[in-house]
């Protein structure tokens, strides 16, 4: 059988370069990879060439260019797209990121639309937990459909949000969007100590992690079935969860505990709890990432508590057991230094221009000043107490299991329950009323989710859009009623769809509004 071919974009990143080594690994296909000229990607083109040899092309260009698109995509069978400028890089370089992100997806699925073999093509992009915003202990538990509440100042989010709805929306035969956790990768823990992001990750959090080999794993996996026939064609033109499964569900406080024990030390050795964010974040425990793993059978091969193993092996890091006795020195000059990083709240707390950063992370100055630094009186999720300001006895581990969610599972406004066939236009018109607006459309074809139906939104602005973009993905809306600008307390009394999430951690009395340039103001001058 003739090799497939797969081009994968962001091959010199974690995930990325785990989807090419072990699809390529498999000796089944032949890869084209798109890389930046840089000198750095230069001599990663020269180990790739020696490593696969004539079954690896390397081609230099820029996905932002419409014409390398077109030619990094010309003989390809798939296009793995993992390519992305992600935080901290994007919260500093917005047009980057845009180019990358947005632009980038943009033209290699219209590369795609264009190529001869455009119903052939297999198009896989990689999206973001990122989009769906915040989640707290109230709900925890994320599914596709939900709604989409990018949080405010996410730039790389609002990127990846509208990437994904011009691919939805493309008229491809063949795509798919994987909405990809917080992902594990070996250099993690240093990584994250270079810039005030480190300090977004909201203590109690719930997060459920996705690890760079498993994620590789399940690229390969896809790849491969559909090669052998083994994934159903029913695979496509869908959107997945992907995330490690149960054992992979933890909070932001846990993650953090797991990384500084490597140092022998906990976070309250470490870190006082305001100098964390209240809300704003994102990441969520997924209640149907089994979906993607029962296609690509994936999450057993290393689970959370395996990558944290492993990791304490390598020599690097069992040096820093030796950080135990000296846990202010670990303090004061790897995390104190951050104060003064502009991505870091210390340094909005004294800059006015990021004042808004604090009503969107906190809430208020007041609220921020409520938390204090005293861990005896800050309540932690995963120790059994509910941050419900009554420090409500909870049981922790219970919670985490699936078979106990489905009280804390979001509405979508219409029985979501249905197959796909059987979706017809009365789902529609409830699902729209749900979000506030109507359906304008006055027939839809029973199981038809891709032919564009007319809607409008509670202002009256009528648009354009699938029955799956509205029912089946989460989004909403005419695309300038997306962030940015970010108008949530505003469109959350219009809409219950929002409102339902929204108001877990905003007051019903807020009326913030941020810019769709907000994001810049930390960008130094």
């Amino acid at each position: 059988m003739e090799k497939k071919t797969v081009l994968v974009t962001g091959a010199s990143g974690n995930m990325g370069s785990e989807v090419l080594k072990q699809t390529m690994a498999t000796g089944k296909i032949k890869s084209i990879v798109l890389l930046r000229k840089k000198p750095a990607n230069e001599k990663l083109a020269q180990k790739l060439k020696k490593q696969w040899g004539d079954d690896i092309e390397v081609i230099f260009g820029d996905l932002s260019k419409k014409e390398d698109c077109v030619k990094a995509v010309a003989k390809a069978d798939y296009v793995f797209h993992c390519a992305a400028v992600i935080p901290p890089v994007s919260d500093h370089n917005p047009k980057l990121a845009e180019s990358t992100n947005f632009f980038g997806a943009v033209n290699l699925c219209d590369a795609i639309k264009e190529n001869p073999r455009h119903d052939e093509i297999k198009f896989i992009e990689i999206g973001t937990v990122a989009e769906y915003g915040n989640r707290t202990y109230q709900h925890p538990w994320i599914r596709v459909g939900d709604p989409l509440l990018v949080s405010a100042f996410d730039f790389y989010a609002v990127t990846k949000l509208r990437a994904e709805r011009h691919i939805i929306e493309s008229g491809l035969r063949y795509w798919v969007s994987l909405r990809q956790s917080g992902i594990l990768y070996d250099n993690f823990m240093m990584a994250n100590l270079h810039d005030g992001l480190m300090f977004h990750t909201a203590w109690n959090t719930p997060i459920e992690w996705a690890t760079a080999r498993s994620s590789g794993l399940m690229a390969k996996n896809l790849i491969i079935g559909d090669i052998e026939g083994t994934l159903p064609d029913k695979f496509w033109r869908h959107v997945y969860n992907i995330g490690n499964g149960e054992a992979a569900r933890v909070t932001g406080y846990e993650t953090c505990d797991s990384g500084f024990k490597l140092m022998g030390c906990s976070p309250k050795d470490i870190f006082k709890p305001d100098w964390m964010v209240a809300r704003n974040f994102h990441c969520g425990w997924f209640y149907d990432s089994d979906v993607l793993d029962s296609y690509t059978h994936f999450q057993a091969s290393e689970t959370y508590a395996d990558f944290w193993k492993k990791l304490s092996k390598k020599f690097f890091y069992r040096l820093w057991i030796f950080g135990k006795p000296f846990k202010k020195i670990i303090t004061n000059k790897m995390i104190v230094p951050l104060f003064d990083n502009s991505n870091s709240p210390k340094y909005w707390l004294s800059h006015p221009e990021c004042e808004q950063r604090i009503n969107a992370f906190y809430g208020s100055r007041e609220k921020y000043e409520a938390i204090g630094e005293d861990w005896d009186k800050y309540p932690i999720w995963s120790e059994g107490v509910l941050p419900d300001g009554k420090n409500t006895p909870c049981d922790y581990e219970a919670m985490k299991k699936k078979e106990n969610a489905k009280g804390l599972l979001l509405d979508h406004g219409y029985d979501d329950a249905k197959a796909d066939e059987d979706i017809d236009i009365n789902d529609c018109i409830a699902a729209a009323k749900f979000r506030g607006g109507k359906l304008i459309s006055k027939e839809m074809k029973k199981g038809d989710l891709y032919t564009k139906l007319t809607w409008e939104y509670h202002d009256g602005t009528q648009f354009e859009a699938s029955p799956f973009l509205v029912l089946r993905s989460g989004h909403w809306g005419p695309e300038d009623s997306q962030p940015a600008p970010w108008n949530y307390d505003e469109l959350a009394k219009h809409i219950p769809f929002y409102a339902q999430l929204w108001y877990d951690t905003h007051d019903k009395t807020e009326s913030n509004f941020y810019s769709k340039d907000c994001y810049k103001d930390i960008i130094k001058k």
